[in-house]
């Protein structure tokens, strides 16, 4: 069983109606419920996965909560991606250790959570925003949920005026991602992976047109992941009635060498031996 320290936050789920309450476990305090009291020294002594009960008999299960407990629990104002696209943009951007990455916009900062994470402490991530609060917002949630993080930069300005240094990944989450393509070609390595998140057709058709035209890019995909739920209890196995349906078009592309640039030839020598020449 994992400890838990004060300062830490919690999820307590009763047995009875699985409803789901969030507090961050501090000394002296205690937790009230309609089933009366939880001391916060028992949460922290049960642990992690452990059991607590109320003053009135009520039990708790405890738990730390995920980074899908988080970001989906965030009073937002704006909207955020969701854990089952973020999962996908992880993937096939091949976020690993080591990367310089830029993402623009940062919204509130649960891509970002999740890049660093990712990235483990190893490599950069640079975060470019118009809105200063989101901006502002974006940074408390983030330390919220991680504390420091010294390899995250956020600026204040628009990706649509330019790119300043040269990074292995880039991220987008704006609405005219097409007018970032130009910049991208200082941007973004040769070999480096370009992700979009768009909400429309039509955004997808602009972009991968200008991705097209540019002849930066290859290998371009274009896709969407649908969440469907399962209810196994018992003898009943069946989908659930509702599905997570759309919630965005994900592009990915590899950035390319352009076939129009001067090539670099090998120029055969011949062979030492002459056993490759005819006799």
């Amino acid at each position: 069983m994992s400890s838990l320290n004060y300062g830490d936050k919690v999820i307590l789920v009763d047995e009875k109606k699985k409803s789901r309450h969030n507090t961050v476990l501090k000394e002296g305090i205690r937790f009230s419920t309609q089933y009366g009291f939880i001391e916060h020294e028992d949460i922290l002594k049960a642990g992690d996965g452990g059991v607590v009960k109320a003053s009135k008999g009520m039990k708790y299960r405890v738990y730390s909560p995920s980074y899908i407990d988080y970001v989906m629990g965030i009073k937002r104002r704006a909207q955020i991606i969701y854990p089952k696209d973020t999962a996908v943009m992880l993937m096939w951007g091949d976020i690993h250790p080591g990367l310089d990455i830029l993402e623009a916009g940062i919204g509130q900062g649960a891509l970002s959570i999740a890049l660093l994470r990712a990235l483990g402490g190893q490599g950069t991530l640079t975060s470019y925003e118009v809105r200063d609060d989101f901006a502002e917002q974006a940074q408390g949630f983030i330390r919220d949920y991680l504390g420091e993080t010294p390899n995250h930069s956020v600026e204040v300005r628009s990706i649509y005026d330019g790119i300043d240094g040269q990074y292995d990944r880039i991220m987008l989450d704006l609405p005219e991602p097409w007018h970032v393509i130009p910049h991208s070609k200082e941007g973004l390595k040769v070999g480096g992976t370009l992700i979009v998140y768009l909400p429309t057709i039509l955004q997808v058709k602009s972009c991968v047109d200008a991705m097209e035209e540019s002849g930066l890019y290859d290998d371009i995909e274009t896709f969407e992941f649908i969440k469907r739920p399962w209810k196994v209890e018992g003898r009943s196995v069946r989908p659930e009635m509702w599905t997570f349906n759309h919630s965005a078009f994900i592009i990915s592309a590899k950035r390319v060498g352009s076939f129009t640039e001067p090539v670099n030839e090998v120029e055969e020598k011949p062979s030492e031996t002459g056993a490759d020449e005819e006799e």
